[in-house]
């Protein structure tokens, strides 16, 4: 397999997981940013979709929730 493809199959999984679990993701970025392994403006393209999903739910919750008086 050659890297490039190796990457990308990291990078759709790592998108994928900030789909699935996007609290999550914005957890462990976080805590990478504190402890120094990453800097500030590292992964800022997943923590934005992490933040999207987030909303997605919240929308999804509400949406559910006015359907059921």
């Amino acid at each position: 397999m050659s890297i490039g493809l190796y990457r990308r199959r990291i990078a759709a999984t790592v998108v994928q997981l900030a789909k699935d679990d996007p609290v999550l993701v914005k957890e462990v970025i976080a805590r990478l940013r504190e402890s120094g392994e990453i800097e500030v403006g590292d992964l800022v393209y997943l923590d934005r979709i992490a933040d999207r999903w987030i909303r997605i739910a919240e929308g999804n919750d509400k949406a559910g929730a006015s359907a059921h008086p």
